[in-house]
């Protein structure tokens, strides 16, 4: 228990370090971030022709939640390369470093759920029911981030292309999630959308706040997401786990 929250303190530590002598200090990560989707919000609300009272609040939701995801899966392959000189001199268990950088992310996440909350509220979104359905979406995201960091962080030390390929792949799958647009308002039906399992990552958690109870199939998809990937991890940690040191 100790070590975990020694990770999340080095998180926050980390956090605060990048924007030293800032008068905002981590705020800007809320201010840059809500820049950028005004910005979003304007160009794609004219060429989708999308209603701003609707559109605002999906492409906010969605922005967000992807930086989650995509900040995670973007640092994974370098998560154990990043801290090399501890890893050879200091027996620490290497999921000490994936909940560190995963943490580092929840506090960019945390951050920018201020600007949600705001969006939210300026467009009177009533609370229902169906919104406590955020809470499992965000677990079994976390949970699922968590096996996804340490696997991407095992093949990023041993192979250092993994980190290029996976910087390489993420506009691409930006554009295969429903971050900008939702599945349900394109013109032609879409069901490739749903071949890419970050879909269901963005819509567990846009679907409730939005009014609308999310599809059952998102929860069964992650669930076994977790599982799959959870399992696969442990067995390439107890197999190549031990060789960590020397990788890096």
């Amino acid at each position: 228990m100790t070590l975990i929250k020694n990770a999340f303190y080095l998180a926050w530590t980390d956090t605060r370090a990048r924007y030293k002598k800032s008068i905002l200090g981590p705020l800007w990560l809320t201010l840059g971030n809500l820049i950028g989707i005004l910005g979003l919000n304007v160009v794609w609300a004219s060429l989708l022709k999308e209603e701003m009272n609707t559109f605002v609040p999906s492409l906010t939701i969605g922005m967000i939640v992807w930086q989650l995801v995509a900040g995670s899966i973007g640092e994974g392959p370098a998560t154990f390369i990043r801290h090399a000189n501890i890893i050879r001199n200091v027996a620490i268990p290497s999921w000490f470093f994936v909940i560190r950088a995963l943490s580092r992310q929840l506090i960019n996440f945390a951050h920018n759920l201020l600007i949600m909350v705001v969006v939210v509220w300026y467009f009177d979104y009533p609370l229902q029911a169906q919104m406590w359905l955020v809470a499992p979406g965000m677990l079994l995201i976390i949970l699922n981030l968590f096996w996804i960091i340490y696997l991407l962080g095992l093949l990023g030390a041993r192979f250092r292309d993994v980190e290029y390929l996976i910087n390489a792949l993420l506009p691409l799958l930006f554009f295969m999630s429903p971050v900008i647009f939702r599945p349900d308002r394109l013109p032609v039906d879409m069901n490739i959308v749903w071949l890419n399992p970050f879909s269901y990552f963005i819509e567990v958690v846009r679907a409730p706040i939005m009014g609308t109870t999310p599809d059952s199939k998102g929860f069964i998809v992650m669930g076994g997401m977790l599982l799959a990937g959870g399992i696969i991890t442990f067995l390439i940690n107890q197999r190549y786990g031990r060789k960590l040191a020397f990788w890096v």
